[in-house]
């Protein structure tokens, strides 16, 4: 019998490669059994190598299916004993009551040495690394779902607010509600309110949540602005509530709220005429009267310092000139061109001896301003 000398290379390439992968086994370390719906719980999925396993990643995306949803919650990666170990905490919430079967898959990617050391130095005819990806199935979880009317499950409490409960005619009243805790917070619906002869102006719900092992945790909360011409009552909000720890359903509520609206501004209201006859009365207006006359003697005062202000005096050589000869002499001892014109005028005396300093000062500011 003649051996095919093609298929033992390819016996031999099978048995190399798979001598030099690595090994690696998927397993649950942790599940619940039953659980409400609405009820979150996690699930600890775990990839275990035979090695350091370095050349291999591992994408693990949960994603909701019918019966469930489904959320990572944390994801750890490490290396004990020379064995890579990888654990994955998602979070499993039913969604309709039964027996729920939980399959998740996730994709194994092998980047083999060779392409590495090939792209790392630059060989020519390698034009990108070499990837084999594996698609893996877990190992499935059942979950038997109870049933759950709730609106919510978990540790929730629930508080209503409001900042005034008397009120003008048209004036708001701010209503502020509070769901906080933990759960499947992220299902909560927000209120609305039907009050008759109330305005509402509501804003959508914020929330300020994060994602645990209990589910979503944090605060939600809901304003509303509410505007009437009459008195009027807020009636109870409620909320049902299956408490995880208890295992039991229960009402939130809160109580019922009266608001009374008295009427608007009368015009005729808004000023009191002054009783004259009460002693306070005038000593008030003295008041006023003495803080409206030192303000118009600080004023004054004020206006007088500033006409008596220290000025600062200019250091010019025609300052100490007391005469129109003597400064016609020293402008003309100065042999300067721009000052003929005043020379001339003093000469003749068609200026004074003021008018020219003004002149100086003027030709002086303009020679400044063209430097």
């Amino acid at each position: 019998m003649r051996l095919n000398l093609g298929k033992i290379g390819l016996l031999w390439l099978l048995i190399v490669g798979s001598l030099d992968a690595a090994q690696y086994a998927w397993s649950v370390l942790k599940a619940p059994t039953e659980l409400h719906v609405g009820e979150g719980a996690v699930v600890r999925y775990q990839c275990l190598f035979d090695s350091s396993a370095g050349d291999y990643t591992v994408v693990f995306k949960p994603t909701a299916s019918q019966g469930y949803t489904a959320s990572m919650v944390t994801q750890n990666d490490h290396v004990s004993g020379g064995k890579r170990v990888l654990q994955f905490d998602v979070l499993i919430t039913p969604t309709v009551a039964g027996v729920v079967t939980v399959n998740l898959d996730a994709m194994i990617r092998h980047t083999t040495f060779a392409s590495i050391e090939d792209a790392s130095i630059g060989r020519d005819n390698v034009r990108k690394y070499d990837f084999n990806d594996e698609k893996v199935i877990l190992p499935a979880v059942k979950i038997t779902a109870l049933a759950n009317t709730a609106d919510l499950s978990g540790e929730i409490t629930f508080a209503v607010q409001v900042d005034k409960i008397k009120v003008r005619s048209h004036e708001p009243v701010h209503v502020s509600l509070y769901v906080r805790g933990s759960g499947n917070l992220d299902q909560f619906v927000p209120y609305d309110l039907n009050i008759s002869g109330v305005k509402d102006f509501s804003e959508p719900a914020y929330k300020d949540l994060s994602l645990s092992e209990d589910g979503y945790e944090g605060e939600i909360r809901q304003e509303f602005a509410l505007v009437a011409e009459k008195s009027y009552v807020i009636p109870p909000f409620s909320l049902s509530v299956f408490d995880t720890n208890t295992h039991k359903t229960k009402i939130l509520r809160s109580r019922a709220i009266a608001i009374e609206v008295e009427k608007g501004y009368v015009r005729g209201n808004l000023l009191d005429t002054p009783d004259l006859s009460d002693k306070k009365s005038w000593k008030r207006y003295g008041v006023y009267a003495l803080f409206l006359l030192l303000g118009v003697v600080l004023a004054e005062g004020i206006r007088w310092l500033w006409r008596h202000r220290p000025r600062k005096k200019s250091n010019v050589f025609w300052d100490s000139v007391v005469t129109t000869k003597e400064l016609s002499v020293l402008l003309s001892l100065k042999g300067a061109p721009q000052y003929w014109e005043i020379i001339q005028m003093l000469d003749e005396g068609s200026i004074t001896l003021n008018e020219a300093k003004k002149k100086l000062r003027s030709l002086m500011r303009d020679n400044e301003e063209k430097r």
